[in-house]
């Protein structure tokens, strides 16, 4: 029980810790820096009313 306590505070710590995400809401610079990083991008596709 200490232990998951202690992964759910981690994981808490980790999610408060998200000011260094930078979210691009240009497909084409976002793929472009992308590939000069090597990183995955995440797509997020939306319809509002």
């Amino acid at each position: 029980m200490r232990v998951l306590l202690l992964l759910i505070g981690l994981a808490a710590l980790a999610v408060a810790q998200d000011d260094d995400i930078v979210w691009l809401d240009n497909y084409g610079e976002a793929l472009k820096m992308a590939k000069a990083t090597g990183k995955p991008i995440f797509l997020e596709f939306r319809c509002e009313p």
